[in-house]
Protein backbone atom coordinates (compact mmCIF):
# COMPACT_ATOMS: atom_id res chain seq x y z
CA UNK A 1 0.00 0.00 0.00
CA UNK A 2 1.32 3.40 -0.94
CA UNK A 3 0.49 7.09 -0.64
CA UNK A 4 -0.18 8.59 -4.08
CA UNK A 5 0.14 12.28 -4.87
CA UNK A 6 -2.16 12.78 -7.88
CA UNK A 7 -0.75 14.57 -10.91
CA UNK A 8 -1.54 18.28 -11.10
CA UNK A 9 -1.36 18.64 -14.90
CA UNK A 10 -1.39 16.54 -18.06
CA UNK A 11 2.19 17.58 -18.88
CA UNK A 12 3.42 16.45 -15.45
CA UNK A 13 1.63 13.10 -15.88
CA UNK A 14 3.08 12.54 -19.35
CA UNK A 15 6.61 13.51 -18.26
CA UNK A 16 6.55 11.09 -15.32
CA UNK A 17 4.70 8.23 -17.02
CA UNK A 18 6.75 8.24 -20.26
CA UNK A 19 9.77 6.99 -18.33
CA UNK A 20 11.20 4.04 -20.25
CA UNK A 21 9.99 1.42 -17.79
CA UNK A 22 12.32 -0.96 -16.00
CA UNK A 23 15.81 -1.52 -17.32
CA UNK A 24 14.94 -4.97 -18.71
CA UNK A 25 12.17 -3.59 -20.96
CA UNK A 26 14.48 -3.06 -23.92
CA UNK A 27 11.59 -2.21 -26.25
CA UNK A 28 10.34 0.67 -24.10
CA UNK A 29 11.88 4.11 -24.55
CA UNK A 30 11.55 7.18 -22.40
CA UNK A 31 10.17 10.41 -23.88
CA UNK A 32 8.76 8.76 -27.01
CA UNK A 33 5.17 10.06 -26.43
CA UNK A 34 3.97 6.48 -25.86
CA UNK A 35 3.04 5.25 -22.38
CA UNK A 36 3.27 1.48 -21.92
CA UNK A 37 2.21 -0.88 -19.09
CA UNK A 38 5.84 -1.32 -18.01
CA UNK A 39 6.25 2.45 -17.65
CA UNK A 40 3.14 2.68 -15.48
CA UNK A 41 4.34 -0.34 -13.49
CA UNK A 42 7.61 1.44 -12.77
CA UNK A 43 5.79 4.31 -11.02
CA UNK A 44 3.16 2.03 -9.46
CA UNK A 45 5.84 -0.19 -7.91
CA UNK A 46 4.51 -3.34 -9.58
CA UNK A 47 5.89 -5.52 -12.35
CA UNK A 48 3.29 -8.00 -13.59
CA UNK A 49 0.17 -6.85 -11.71
CA UNK A 50 -1.91 -5.25 -14.48
CA UNK A 51 -4.97 -4.64 -12.33
CA UNK A 52 -2.99 -2.92 -9.58
CA UNK A 53 -1.09 -0.76 -12.08
CA UNK A 54 -4.38 0.49 -13.54
CA UNK A 55 -5.63 1.28 -10.04
CA UNK A 56 -2.51 3.37 -9.43
CA UNK A 57 -2.91 5.13 -12.76
CA UNK A 58 -6.56 5.99 -12.21
CA UNK A 59 -5.93 7.45 -8.75
CA UNK A 60 -2.87 9.37 -10.00
CA UNK A 61 -4.95 10.94 -12.80
CA UNK A 62 -8.00 11.63 -10.61
CA UNK A 63 -7.33 15.35 -10.04
CA UNK A 64 -6.98 16.17 -13.75
CA UNK A 65 -9.83 17.60 -15.81
CA UNK A 66 -11.58 15.35 -18.31
CA UNK A 67 -9.69 17.06 -21.14
CA UNK A 68 -6.33 16.53 -19.43
CA UNK A 69 -7.13 12.89 -18.71
CA UNK A 70 -7.97 12.33 -22.38
CA UNK A 71 -4.68 14.00 -23.34
CA UNK A 72 -2.77 11.50 -21.19
CA UNK A 73 -4.88 8.52 -22.28
CA UNK A 74 -4.18 9.43 -25.90
CA UNK A 75 -0.56 8.42 -25.31
CA UNK A 76 -1.37 4.94 -23.96
CA UNK A 77 -0.14 2.11 -26.16
CA UNK A 78 -2.69 -0.52 -27.27
CA UNK A 79 -1.93 -2.89 -24.39
CA UNK A 80 -2.23 -0.21 -21.73
CA UNK A 81 -5.49 1.08 -23.28
CA UNK A 82 -6.90 -2.44 -23.16
CA UNK A 83 -5.80 -2.94 -19.54
CA UNK A 84 -7.17 0.49 -18.53
CA UNK A 85 -10.59 -0.36 -19.96
CA UNK A 86 -10.65 -3.88 -18.52
CA UNK A 87 -9.58 -3.02 -14.95
CA UNK A 88 -10.90 0.52 -14.57
CA UNK A 89 -12.06 1.18 -11.01
CA UNK A 90 -15.63 2.03 -10.13
CA UNK A 91 -15.84 5.26 -8.13
CA UNK A 92 -18.20 4.62 -5.21
CA UNK A 93 -20.23 7.69 -4.33
CA UNK A 94 -21.70 5.91 -1.32
CA UNK A 95 -20.46 3.04 0.86
CA UNK A 96 -23.78 1.35 0.14
CA UNK A 97 -22.62 0.82 -3.44
CA UNK A 98 -19.87 -1.62 -2.38
CA UNK A 99 -22.22 -4.59 -2.41
CA UNK A 100 -23.18 -3.81 -6.01
CA UNK A 101 -19.62 -4.70 -7.11
CA UNK A 102 -18.29 -8.17 -7.79
CA UNK A 103 -15.36 -9.68 -5.93
CA UNK A 104 -11.99 -8.64 -7.48
CA UNK A 105 -13.40 -5.36 -8.87
CA UNK A 106 -11.21 -2.25 -8.55
CA UNK A 107 -12.92 0.54 -6.57
CA UNK A 108 -12.11 4.07 -5.39
CA UNK A 109 -13.93 5.73 -2.49
CA UNK A 110 -13.48 8.79 -0.25
CA UNK A 111 -14.42 9.07 3.41
CA UNK A 112 -13.18 9.29 6.97
CA UNK A 113 -10.88 6.41 7.90
CA UNK A 114 -10.36 5.11 11.44
CA UNK A 115 -8.46 2.06 12.60
CA UNK A 116 -10.44 -0.71 14.30
CA UNK A 117 -8.64 -2.18 17.29
CA UNK A 118 -8.29 -5.96 17.12
CA UNK A 119 -9.65 -6.45 20.64
CA UNK A 120 -13.41 -6.60 20.41
CA UNK A 121 -13.46 -6.52 16.60
CA UNK A 122 -16.07 -8.75 15.00
CA UNK A 123 -14.28 -11.91 13.95
CA UNK A 124 -14.19 -13.11 10.41
CA UNK A 125 -12.26 -15.60 8.32
CA UNK A 126 -10.53 -15.39 4.96
CA UNK A 127 -9.56 -18.20 2.63
CA UNK A 128 -5.88 -18.66 1.83
CA UNK A 129 -4.47 -21.19 -0.63
CA UNK A 130 -2.50 -24.11 0.82
CA UNK A 131 -1.01 -26.40 -1.86
CA UNK A 132 -4.08 -27.43 -3.90
CA UNK A 133 -6.80 -26.45 -1.43
CA UNK A 134 -7.90 -23.54 0.79
CA UNK A 135 -7.89 -23.07 4.53
CA UNK A 136 -9.62 -20.47 6.72
CA UNK A 137 -7.72 -18.15 9.03
CA UNK A 138 -8.96 -15.20 11.14
CA UNK A 139 -8.90 -11.97 9.14
CA UNK A 140 -7.00 -10.25 11.97
CA UNK A 141 -4.01 -12.61 11.50
CA UNK A 142 -3.34 -11.29 8.00
CA UNK A 143 -4.87 -7.82 7.85
CA UNK A 144 -4.93 -4.54 9.71
CA UNK A 145 -8.59 -3.51 9.58
CA UNK A 146 -10.17 -0.04 9.32
CA UNK A 147 -13.58 1.48 8.80
CA UNK A 148 -14.28 4.18 6.23
CA UNK A 149 -17.27 6.30 7.21
CA UNK A 150 -19.38 8.14 4.71
CA UNK A 151 -19.71 11.86 5.39
CA UNK A 152 -23.07 12.90 6.81
CA UNK A 153 -24.23 9.54 8.14
CA UNK A 154 -23.06 6.63 10.24
CA UNK A 155 -22.72 4.16 7.39
CA UNK A 156 -19.30 2.58 6.96
CA UNK A 157 -17.36 0.04 4.94
CA UNK A 158 -14.45 -2.12 6.05
CA UNK A 159 -10.96 -1.56 4.67
CA UNK A 160 -7.95 -3.79 5.18
CA UNK A 161 -4.33 -4.18 4.16
CA UNK A 162 -1.64 -6.73 4.94
CA UNK A 163 -0.02 -6.23 8.33
CA UNK A 164 3.44 -5.99 6.77
CA UNK A 165 2.50 -2.74 5.00
CA UNK A 166 2.53 0.81 6.35
CA UNK A 167 -0.56 1.83 8.28
CA UNK A 168 -3.24 4.08 6.83
CA UNK A 169 -3.40 7.48 8.51
CA UNK A 170 -6.71 8.27 10.17
CA UNK A 171 -8.78 11.07 8.70
CA UNK A 172 -10.36 11.96 5.36
CA UNK A 173 -8.74 9.94 2.57
CA UNK A 174 -9.37 8.64 -0.92
CA UNK A 175 -8.60 4.92 -1.00
CA UNK A 176 -8.19 2.66 -4.01
CA UNK A 177 -8.33 -1.09 -3.77
CA UNK A 178 -9.97 -4.37 -4.70
CA UNK A 179 -13.29 -5.75 -3.46
CA UNK A 180 -12.83 -8.93 -1.41
CA UNK A 181 -14.91 -10.81 1.12
CA UNK A 182 -14.57 -12.73 4.35
CA UNK A 183 -16.74 -15.30 6.09
CA UNK A 184 -18.39 -14.30 9.35
CA UNK A 185 -18.03 -17.84 10.73
CA UNK A 186 -15.79 -20.86 10.04
CA UNK A 187 -18.70 -23.14 9.22
CA UNK A 188 -19.43 -24.03 5.61
CA UNK A 189 -22.19 -21.89 4.14
CA UNK A 190 -21.44 -19.00 6.50
CA UNK A 191 -22.61 -15.52 5.58
CA UNK A 192 -19.98 -13.30 3.99
CA UNK A 193 -19.17 -9.61 4.12
CA UNK A 194 -17.36 -7.54 1.52
CA UNK A 195 -14.40 -5.29 2.27
CA UNK A 196 -11.84 -3.29 0.30
CA UNK A 197 -8.24 -4.49 0.26
CA UNK A 198 -6.41 -1.17 -0.05
CA UNK A 199 -3.55 -0.80 -2.53
CA UNK A 200 -3.14 3.01 -2.70
CA UNK A 201 -4.48 6.10 -0.96
CA UNK A 202 -4.44 9.85 -1.46
CA UNK A 203 -5.02 12.67 1.00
Amino acid sequence: MELIKPFTSASQAIDLLDNGGKFYNIFTSADDDIISPSEVGKLAGVVFEKQKAVLYLQLALSKLSSREQLEVEGRFDDTLSENYTKYQAKTLHSVRNLNDNKISTNVIIRGTVRKIEEAGYVTGFIQIPVVDTFTLIPISETYTVYELMEEGNGTGVLLAHEKSEMELPEGVLTVAGVVKEFQLEESEGSSTQKFIEVSYFAE
